[in-house]
């Protein structure tokens, strides 16, 4: 891809003034080697830049990589909009954790020299598609990190019927259920209990939220399998969360259908990347290499 890279789409955080900055620090970079940079309308804006903005499909038509500034928020909504370009995503983290991200932000410019030289690693990463069964219109939704079927009220359980692949499995009751991919296995799932998977794994992993059961456990399922959600019509407002970013109010009674998406989405990372130093690094192992 090297010196294929002409143009470039920009995904700041555009509620961090940092961010916002290095934003435009790196459209100048790159127009001073001849690529061109765009920035979506509204981050455009909150930049001081509008005439650097574009809108929805003319920003990500013909995108040769889409650069996300920021930390595991900005990567995720960056991914979205890279899913959608089927074009490849990089992340610099300016936040916290950054675990979806492929260097700091001190590493950002001798990073992005090798990869327009053409020296990277390009992964593929299993996403999730989800559609909601009273949808008529079949519209799918997708997810890098997990989706999470739960509800709205803290102080009520919601209860689940889970089937796979047409035949019941389990009812959980409790907080809701999370359905992550590999590449999510760190996030919310590793947060509610679920285990740690390598992201170039396909799998689908079923994690319970707070439920009311000893028995109840995280389970690893097919990715060829078809999941189908049964809300059961109580009280509770249900709903459903798409990588923490998107939520869906869901009908009671209401059905989700999830399954592993037909395509994936194209992430970059440096040469060298290991995700077990990232895993050490990011989660403060203890010890140190002998």
């Amino acid at each position: 891809m090297g010196s294929e890279i002409k143009t470039v789409g920009i995904m700041p955080h555009a509620r961090k003034a940092r961010s916002l900055h290095v934003a435009g620090e790196l459209a100048d970079w790159l127009q001073q080697r001849g690529i061109t940079a765009r920035i979506p309308r509204e981050d455009a804006i909150a930049m001081g830049r509008p005439e650097k903005g574009s809108d929805g499909a003319q920003y990500l038509d013909g995108l040769d990589i889409i650069v996300s500034l920021g930390g595991d928020g900005a990567m995720l909504r960056a991914a979205a909009a890279a899913y959608e370009a089927d074009t490849p995503v990089v992340g610099i983290n300016l936040g916290k954790k950054g675990f979806l991200t492929a260097m700091e932000e001190e590493h950002m410019y001798p990073g992005l020299e090798e990869i327009l030289a053409g020296r990277f690693e390009l992964q593929e990463r299993m996403l999730l598609e989800c559609m909601l069964g009273d949808d008529a219109a079949g519209t799918s939704h997708f997810a890098l990190n997990e989706i999470a079927v739960g509800k709205r009220e803290l102080q009520r359980m919601v209860r689940l019927e889970v089937d796979i692949d047409g035949s019941y499995f389990h009812y959980y009751a409790g907080d809701g259920v999370i359905f992550s991919t590999p590449t999510g296995s760190t996030a919310y799932s590793l947060s509610a209990g679920g285990p740690i998977v390598d992201p170039g794994l396909d799998c689908i992993i079923l994690t319970p939220i707070c439920s009311h059961s000893l028995m109840d456990r995280s389970v690893i399922i097919s990715p060829h399998s078809t999941i189908e959600v049964l809300v059961e019509r109580e009280k509770v407002l249900p709903s459903l969360s798409l990588d923490g970013r998107e939520e869906i109010e869901l009908p009671r009674g209401g059905e989700v259908l999830i399954r592993k998406a037909g395509r994936r989405l194209k992430m970059i990372k440096l040469q060298g990347y290991s995700f077990y130093n990232l895993l050490r690094d990011k989660f403060d192992f203890p010890g140190s290499e002998k």
